[in-house]
């Protein structure tokens, strides 16, 4: 198994805590396809 160098390791530590950050702000919006299909159950 090949090991990792430390840059690698942060690098991937910057980049999985970038991407959580930006399905986070993904999360948060609401589409007019989602209005149109759930609200009207509610």
């Amino acid at each position: 198994m090949a090991r990792t160098t430390p840059q690698f390791a942060d690098n991937l530590r910057l980049f999985l805590r970038n991407k959580r950050s930006e399905w986070e702000e993904y999360r948060k919006q609401v589409t007019p396809y989602e209005l149109n299909r759930y609200l009207p159950v509610l």
